[in-house]
This record gives structure tokens, sequence and C-alpha cells, in this order.
């Protein structure tokens, strides 16, 4: 082979710049790395949409397929988590991380399995996938894969919340009540509620009759308070349930009211405006996260929460 046909990558390198010279060995060095980076880049495949059974399951969950069904968003979110979904399998650890879902309730167990799938979230949120982007916010919030970070974990909801995404409304909301990550603010708090509320999620709803009652970042108003309990209770929401049935009492002409849970009746008395803020989510073990999805029975996951997430 003449030297006219031979390709650059087949021609000698010029006199003194062999693979030991220190010019060859500090280029080396440098592209070297680089190159296994984009090469490591270039096989990796490309995030992908969450799978469709697990974006039913928070439907079920969070009450947004009509009524809260965990049993069944329990059964749906396994399906995926064995198609090896990695944002499946991060709901998993999620549901652990709290004791949500039916699950029960293993930090370690949710840290473990976050570990094994958190790149793939990340990298997936960053990509705009939207169900990654709000388990980010759940990654920083609960240290799932990420160290706990409120402000960080606000940012995600909040990237989350502003697209649409029910459970980022939701768990916004929540760190706006909890002044956890963002000020404190209940009129925040209620606006994001709301967004969630409206979607369906059961549990906001509960909150909104919760903050109508109470007036606390809207002006009080048991009638609206009414309307949000009873679209919580339609949904399943038992402590929805037990409100309404509370008022009901409190609401009874004297010598017509009946026996409430088992207790006496009581003295005929005006509406009570509760001044208390808004108790831990159901199912949450005193403070705990900050808010989340289709859920009736979230847990806490660090003791200076006020709200579980969902």
């Amino acid at each position: 082979m003449s030297n006219r046909s031979q390709t650059i990558a087949d021609r000698p390198l010029p006199h003194g710049l062999g693979a030991g010279h220190p010019s060859s060995i500090r280029r080396l060095a440098v592209v070297g790395p680089l190159a296994i980076l984009l090469l490591a880049s270039a096989c990796a495949p490309p995030p992908t949409e969450p799978d469709p059974a697990l974006l039913e399951a928070v439907d079920w969950y969070t009450g947004v397929a009509g009524t809260v069904n965990e049993t069944r968003a329990r059964a749906l979110l396994e399906e995926a988590v064995a198609r090896e979904d990695p944002l499946a399998v991060m709901w998993r650890a999620r549901v652990h991380s709290t004791g949500r879902m039916g699950y029960p309730r293993d930090e370690e167990l949710a840290r473990e399995i976050a570990k094994t799938v958190i790149p793939d979230v990340q990298r997936a949120a960053e990509s705009g996938i939207l169900e990654a982007i709000f388990l980010m916010g759940t990654a920083y919030d609960e240290g799932l894969g990420k160290p706990l970070d409120p402000e960080r974990a606000a940012a995600w909801h909040r990237r989350a919340a502003e697209r649409g995404h029910v459970l980022g409304a939701h768990n916004l909301g929540n760190a706006y009540a909890a002044g956890r990550g963002v000020p404190e603010d209940h009129a925040l708090a209620a606006v994001w509620w709301t967004r969630a509320a409206d979607q369906g999620d059961a549990i906001t709803q509960l909150r909104l009759g919760e903050a109508y009652e109470a007036g606390r970042g809207v002006t009080a108003d048991l009638a609206q308070a009414r309307e949000w309990y009873a679209k919580a209770a339609a949904a399943g929401n038992q402590q929805a349930r037990d409100v309404l049935e509370r008022l009901s009492q409190e609401e009874a002409p004297p010598g017509s009211r009946t026996r409430h849970r088992g207790h006496a009746p009581q003295k005929a008395k005006a509406p009570a405006r509760r001044e208390a803020g808004p108790g831990p989510m159901p199912g949450c073990p005193g403070p705990e996260p900050s808010g989340n999805r289709k859920n009736q029975t979230t847990t806490g996951t660090s003791a200076d929460r006020s709200r579980t997430p969902r």
C-alpha cells in the first residue's frame, strides 16, 4: 500500500510524537475519560414515558380515578415494577418510605430501592418527563437517593405542579402550609391544594374543607367547607365523612341529636371554627412528610414535617 492510499489513521505519527511522548500522554489523559463518558451516554437508552399501569395506579391512589382504591393502585404498581419501569420502582421506594398505599413502612428498604434507579429518574426528569420531575421532588423531600433538601424538593414539586401534576400541586401546597422549603403561606397552600383538588385528589379536598371551616388562608365559609368535605367523602375519605357527621350533629336542633360514635348528645351550640391547624394526613403517624397522590393513608417521613406528602 502506498502512502497516498493510507488513511489518516494508518499513517505513522510524526517523529517524536509516539505513544510515549508527553504530549501524547496528556492528550490521552484528557480525551480518554471524555470518550468513555460520551460512549456511555450514547449507549444508555433514552428516557421513556412511565408505564401506563403506574399512571393508572397513581390515579386510584389519589382519587383522580373517581374514588380512592389502594388495593387496585397497589396491584397496578406491582405490574409496572415487574416490567422494570424505573419510575415505578422509584414509586415502590416512595410507598415504603412512609407506608403509603398499604405497604409496610420501611425507610431503610425505601432508600435501598431508590439508590438503584435514582440516576434513571433524574435523567428522565431532566429530559422533561413529568412523573420523573415529581419523583425528584420526593427524592429530596424524603431522602430517597438524594440528601434531604426541602428547598430543592419544593422547587421540583413546583415544576411538576406548574405542568398540572396533581401530586406536585398537592405537595407544594403542603410545603407552603408547613413553611417547608418555602415561606409559610396558607393562602398559597390553598391555591395549590385547589389545583390538586379540582382534579379529584381526595386528601387536598379534605384539606380545603378544613381550611374553609377554620378560615385558614381563605375566608371562612362553612358552606364551602361542606362542599369540599362532601367531595372527599364521595371519593372514599373516611375522615371527611366523620367531619360531615360531626357538623350535622353540631347543627341539629336541641333534643333532635342522635348519639355520635357512642357518645352522649352534646348541648346545642353554634358551628365551631377550629383555630388549630389541620391535623396530620390520614394514616399519618404524627409529624411527617409533606403531602402526596392517591392515598388515604400516608405516613410521615421526617419529624419536622406537618403534612404527609401524597
